[in-house]
């Protein structure tokens, strides 16, 4: 080759700001997470590009494959085995209910301890649904058992692509390992998981003895809010999260009105691009409303799977979120609130 020949440009030269890559990566991981869900369309595939957009926001590497492999087998065991008991426990509710009690504890305490969010999330999720779903009817329950560990496998899979795509840059010196995470003291962390199940237990007797499936979103959303200790003290991390999916629920909408006017799978695809490049990057920014932009992208992300996949209403869907998200923050604040106090007024 010619000396004067041009060189290839590098992939150091191509992106050298390694918050551009996080931004970019962010915005095709949930395109293609996006794609691969309304284009298959299997059950629960909405939410694949939610679980995507939380892993990728986050700063952390490539999940390695054997944890990857963990991480799905994981899932697969806690989902059918919990269909398993089901099957036998449904109709003992004086058993079944305590066992689902301490499965929960069990869940809270490994968050405290440091256990990935992200396995916590999908395994509340599986905890919570199937025994609603099951009450309704045994072969939905494992339509989605079935869903629950396609999407974590499929959501890897993007992940991996998305990180294959747009790489980390190589270091230029060898970068010391960030200080772990301070550990929560045995005795904190064990009080924190128990009042995190007595706020979510109830609620989780009260749908199952109502059968109250239509509003399993509010069912979802306090297990979700019960793991930020914020709202155990103000209403404050409520309505930054209830305005974050308010912003997003407005581009839902807009988005939506563009694909009335235009119905086709690759403009649907486009604008989750424009949009993922637009939430993204100011969510990975400086700004102190930048957590609100991750918000609003994961609404619009939900809004427009559901919508799309059963040809609802988007602002239907909007105001049914904003409406069960609230009283999921009303009810953990003011649970978490009780809680505090009857503890304060025991330890007097």
């Amino acid at each position: 080759m010619s000396a004067d020949a041009p060189a290839v440009p590098r992939a150091r030269e191509l992106l050298p700001d390694p918050r551009d890559r996080r931004v970019l990566r962010y915005a095709l991981g949930t395109t293609l997470a996006m794609a691969v869900a309304m284009g298959v369309a299997w059950d629960l595939s909405f939410i694949v590009p939610l679980l995507t957009l939380m892993l990728l926001a986050s700063p952390a590497p490539r999940p390695r494959i054997h944890k990857g492999l963990g991480f799905v087998a994981t899932i697969a065991v806690a989902s059918y085995g919990g269909l398993w008991a089901i099957k036998y426990l449904l109709n003992f509710t004086w058993v079944f209910f305590p066992i689902i009690g301490l499965l929960l504890l069990g869940v809270f305490l490994a968050k405290a301890k440091g256990v990935s969010p992200f396995l916590v999330t999908w395994l509340l999720l599986a905890l919570l649904l199937l025994p609603m779903i099951a009450v309704q009817s045994p072969d939905l329950a494992r339509f989605l058992a079935r869903g629950l560990v396609v999407g974590a496998t499929v959501t890897l899979f993007v992940v991996w692509t998305a990180h294959a795509l747009v790489p980390d840059l190589p270091a230029r010196a060898p970068v010391a390992a960030a200080p772990p995470a301070p550990a929560t003291p045995p005795a904190d962390a064990g009080r924190l998981a128990l009042t995190q199940t007595l706020v979510v237990l109830p609620v989780l007797v009260l749908f199952y003895l109502f059968e109250w499936t239509g509003g399993i979103l509010v069912l979802i959303f306090v297990a979700l809010l019960s793991m930020q200790p914020g709202f155990a003290s103000s209403f404050r991390a409520g309505g930054a999260m209830l305005i974050g999916n308010a912003m997003g629920g407005v581009a839902a909408i807009v988005m939506f009105g563009f694909l009335t006017a235009v119905p086709e799978y690759a403009f649907l695809i486009l604008l989750t691009l424009l949009a993922g490049l637009f939430f993204g990057s100011r969510l990975m920014s400086s700004r102190p409303m930048a957590p609100l932009y991750g918000m609003a992208y994961s609404t619009l992300l939900l809004v427009i799977g559901m919508t799309t996949s059963t040809d609802g209403d988007a602002k239907a869907k909007v105001y049914e979120r904003l409406y069960q998200m609230g009283l999921a923050v009303l009810y953990v604040v003011v649970a978490f609130g009780l809680i505090e106090r009857l503890r304060q007024t025991r330890d007097r």
